[in-house]
């Protein structure tokens, strides 16, 4: 017995599991709402085969690599790929009975929900897989020791031609925005297909234009929202007596810690004229997140559904309905990282985007924009706008304008270093904001116009003590807080303490704007601000995981369906476990908005 036969065997061994996880995953296909286009038909098995081929290989790679390497110790790598293939398979088996059930997949945070029974049955599928593979194995290698060339290449080229040719139609259909093919990324585990839509416009071969152009057909047509269902009861509004003007002001990674100061004077001034709201937070410490959160009342677990659709907010479905004139404007564009240009402001004709100019110029240019807009306006009909600002680390600042030491981070160096940038950055994003202002009350319709001015999410500089800056990298006060005003003419300037989150912004409006009767929860999860309800838990995510953040305990899910339970220190909770109720309250709300 050689290395050689070991290794063939292998790849006979995966490539055989391989499609025993294909037959497993049909059932995946039973809650899969298919699309007309034939080539998200085609898709579909492709992703699945592809998929179930590369996490098989890189398990055994890991798992006998080192094994085939150390010797060719036969009924040692046999044995250890049979228990790791029946734990797959056990696994796989569970996974579709949970996405069947609960439109998620397995995870720590589903496991705590599990009866006994439900162990009791994964355990007795892991004993007739073990049985099973064993008996594959032993037959595979019978089989390949009576056959010298038995074409495994044929079959190898075969399984990876699959993983490339689908990464190359989702690369190809996340750039032209072609949903029959990006919506069925949520439907197997693990499944994370590549991207690269800006790569593909820096080269040519997309144009963002005719892309743009293209979705806003589509979405005249009519949404495709495949398996979505929202909202879950149609809408109950009369039309307002009133219709004043909104506009909605959102700073990247602003800290509400970081106003009061000589360096935000228009913040400053904004705030003191608006209802605050001291202790709101974040559904997202990413700008994606955030900014699906604020827009739609959801929690970040639908993102990628509601991309894949294509599905515009409710709120400013109502905001067209009431003939409101809708322009956005903003200083990182509308593409990558917030992807806004499929979610909050598609179908929007009247796109600003100062992409491309760094964060200086940027800002400048579409406050200028802005500006220049807000003269437009006659008053005649209200108007919805949307100003995004671009906010990190500056390395310049305002003519005459230096922040003060203030000796907050004294003895850490590096985030010293940073916040004196940070305020700096924040200094000049000021003055941009002091400028639109400005132009609102020379135009006349400061007394006509709500305006909302928050941050997206917060900002970190290594606060808890564990080396961590910026943000979308935890789930503690830091990297979710952010300060929230709203100067509403005909309301008096009052602060608010209960605790608050964007995700309430869309339930606020439809009720004390929009002139809307719906129970919340027919489109979001959100409450009226303005009631003072405190909120007991948030779901807030990022890119590929998600928290259940409470006062004094946070339950993250890491990907790959890791759990942690951790104090608001972000440190590892002693003794405290996963609370299995209020997971499945979590979960509930994260699978309403699904057929």
């Amino acid at each position: 017995m050689t290395r050689r036969q070991l290794l063939r065997w292998a790849g006979w061994f995966v490539a055989a599991n391989a499609g025993l996880c294909f037959v497993i995953g049909l059932r995946y296909l039973l809650n899969y709402t298919w699309p007309d286009a034939a080539l998200g038909i085609v898709y579909a098995p492709l992703a699945m085969l592809g998929n179930f081929t590369l996490l098989l290989a890189l398990v055994f790679a890991l798992l006998l690599g080192p094994l085939v390497a150390a010797g060719p110790l036969r009924r040692t790598v046999m044995t250890v790929a049979v228990i790791a293939a029946a734990l797959v398979l056990a696994l796989l088996v569970l996974d579709t009975n949970v996405y069947a059930e609960r439109r998620m997949h397995l995870s720590m945070f589903i496991a705590a929900l599990f009866e006994p029974v439900t162990w009791f049955a994964a355990a007795l599928v892991f004993a007739v897989a073990i049985a099973f593979e064993a008996t594959l194995a032993g037959m595979l290698w019978r089989w390949l020791a009576a056959r010298p060339s038995a074409g495994g290449r044929w079959v190898a080229a075969a399984l990876v031609g699959s993983w490339i040719a689908s990464q190359a139609l989702h690369i190809w259909a996340d750039a032209t925005g072609y949903s029959a093919i990006t919506r069925f990324t949520p439907t197997i585990p693990l499944h994370y297909p590549q991207t690269a839509k800006r790569q593909l416009a820096k080269l040519g071969l997309v144009d963002p234009e005719r892309v743009r152009q293209a979705s806003l057909l589509r979405r005249s047509a009519g949404v495709e929202e495949g398996g979505l269902r929202y909202p879950l009861a149609p809408l109950e509004c009369e039309r307002p007596g009133a219709r004043p003007n909104v506009l909605w002001i959102v700073v990247d990674g602003l800290r509400p810690d970081a106003l009061g100061t000589p360096l935000t004077p228009a913040f400053d001034g904004l705030r003191a004229q608006s209802q605050y709201f001291e202790d709101h937070w974040s559904p997202g410490n990413s700008s994606r997140m955030a900014a699906f959160g604020m827009f739609y009342g959801l929690p970040s677990t639908y993102f990628q559904s509601f991309y894949v659709a294509e599905r515009a907010p409710l709120l400013l479905d109502r905001f067209r309905a009431l003939g409101y004139g809708i322009m956005a404007a903003s200083a990182p564009g509308f593409g990558s990282p917030t992807l806004m240009d499929r979610t909050v402001v598609a179908g929007v004709a009247n796109l600003k985007s100062a992409a491309g100019l760094g964060r200086v110029g940027s800002n400048r240019k579409i406050t200028g924009e802005t500006v220049a807009w807000l003269r437009q306006q006659d008053g005649a009909e209200p108007f919805f706008a949307l100003l995004w600002l671009d906010h990190s680390d500056f390395d310049v600042s305002p003519a005459g304008t230096q922040p003060l030491p203030d000796g907050r981070y004294a003895g850490k160096p590096e985030a010293q270093a940073r916040w004196d940038r940070y305020r700096r950055g924040l200094a000049l994003v000021d003055a941009e904001i002091g400028r639109v202002l400005e132009a609102l009350e020379a135009a006349d319709l400061a007394s006509r116009t709500i305006v909302l001015a928050m941050g997206d999410h917060g900002f970190e500089f290594d606060d808890l003590g564990l080396g961590y800056y910026g943000h979308a990298s935890n789930y503690a006060q830091y990297q979710l807080r952010t300060p929230l005003m709203i100067r509403w003419p005909g309301r008096e300037p009052r602060r608010f303490t209960h605790r608050s989150s964007h995700l309430d912004l869309p339930a606020t409006l439809f009720e004390e704007l929009l002139g809307c009767r719906n129970d919340p929860s027919d489109y979001g999860m959100g409450r009226n601000l303005f009631r003072g309800e405190s909120w007991e838990w948030i779901i807030a995510g990022s890119y590929h995981s998600f928290a259940i953040v409470e006062p004094a305990r946070i339950i993250v899910s890491e990907p790959g369906g890791l759990a942690r339970v951790l104090g608001p220190d972000y440190r590892d909770a002693k003794g405290a476990k996963l609370d299995a109720a209020r997971v499945e309250q979590a979960i509930a709300e994260m699978r309403r908005f699904y057929k």
